[in-house]
């Protein structure tokens, strides 16, 4: 299978799923990056493929949480649903969100 042809097998899928139009746009962005990266079509790389890259978006590319959440989440779309290959997700967590707490201002008496 081809890169091309990945990419519009996936889009059939959102589409069926009646996904969003933001997040079929998404998904597709995220799934072309990701096989642009290692320039081999998604059938051809594995779940260490992905972890390797989802670091490199982390300490290379410097992505915030909630964009690496994104790339996660088209992937797991695209092998889970698109390719009906059940991932041991263990292996790709998700980000967890870094929440600053909000500063408490006491008074003394």
């Amino acid at each position: 299978m081809t890169k091309d042809e990945v990419l519009a097998k996936l889009v059939f899928d959102v589409e069926l799923r009646g996904l969003s139009k933001n997040t079929q746009d998404e998904y597709y962005s995220r799934v072309k990056s990701f096989q642009d990266h290692f320039n081999k079509p998604a059938t051809e790389l594995d779940i260490e493929d992905i972890r390797q890259y989802l670091h490199y978006l982390t300490k290379e590319k410097k992505l915030a949480s909630g964009s690496v959440n994104t790339y996660n989440s088209a992937l797991r779309f695209l092998y889970g649903i698109t390719f009906d290959i059940n991932l041991a997700i263990k292996k790709i967590p998700r980000h967890r969100k870094h929440r600053k707490l909000p500063a408490i201002f006491t008074s003394k008496a």
